[in-house]
């Protein structure tokens, strides 16, 4: 026990040495302007960023996520009896483009500890999905119809062999978030690091192509699938580097 009342002791002269380093830049109101470059789980971002007070920043950005592909087998559905199981190797995109407005909330005003809220809007499919099967494409030429198996649905292939669709996610995602750093530095130039999650719901599917239909049973397990039970909300962990204006 008296092990950890000298821990915490320690923090609190440690706290009160950070302030007093600190304490000698105090911010006004909206009298500041910071510039970010962030490299984070949603992509490369620019922001900027303006004090309210200092308790409080305002900041608002946009992350744009580089194409990411990746290939995984699914399921095939089709009305051939005569047929029992298929697949069909689908490719995935994961590039997409999304703002933010945030506040980070500093509880110790010369301190670098905040509690991060606001909101991620647009971009809002999560996932592109695509594929071709020239059997598939003799299969309908023939009179029959298919479709891949993703989550709880079929989505269905056009008479050329091809689907298309995707994994969308809600447009406005509340976020929260931890962190350390100033989103508008006391000096020229800071790091900034923070990590929290967007709440977007669970990913729903959609197609270019047709309908969906609803599957009676269960699908496979795909990547799809995966990222539809476990992706309902978001990981966002981010670096910033940060400069003032003025």
């Amino acid at each position: 026990m008296k092990k950890i009342v000298l821990f915490i002791a320690v923090l609190l002269a440690a706290g009160a040495n950070s302030f007093k380093v600190q304490a000698q830049h105090d911010y006004g109101y909206f009298n500041s302007l910071g510039v970010g470059l962030s490299v984070s789980t949603t992509g490369i971002g620019v922001d900027v960023a303006t004090p309210i007070g200092n308790h409080l920043a305002l900041r608002a950005g946009v992350s744009f996520m580089p194409n990411i592909s990746f290939d995984t087998d699914v399921d095939v559905s089709t009305n051939n009896p005569q047929i029992s199981s298929r697949e069909m190797n689908v490719g995935g995109e994961l590039g997409r483009t999304t703002g933010e407005v945030l506040i980070n909330v500093y509880p110790f005003p010369h301190a670098g500890f905040f509690a991060c809220v606001g909101a991620s809007f647009g971009g809002n499919t999560l996932v592109k999905i695509n594929g071709h099967s020239d059997e598939l494409a003799q299969d309908i030429a023939a009179g029959q119809s298919a479709g891949i198996e993703i989550g709880d649905y079929t989505l269905p292939v056009d008479e050329n062999g091809n689907v298309a669709g995707g994994l969308r996610t809600n447009n406005f995602r509340p976020y929260v978030g931890l962190g350390w750093g100033r989103a508008v530095p006391s000096k020229r130039i800071n790091f900034m690091f923070e990590a929290g999650v967007q709440f977007h719901g669970t990913p729903e599917v959609y197609t270019d192509y047709g309908n969906l239909d609803i599957l009676s049973e269960a699908s496979g397990d795909n990547t799809f699938n995966d990222i539809i039970d476990k992706l309902t909300v978001y990981p966002v962990i981010k670096l910033r580097l940060a400069g003032r204006i003025f």
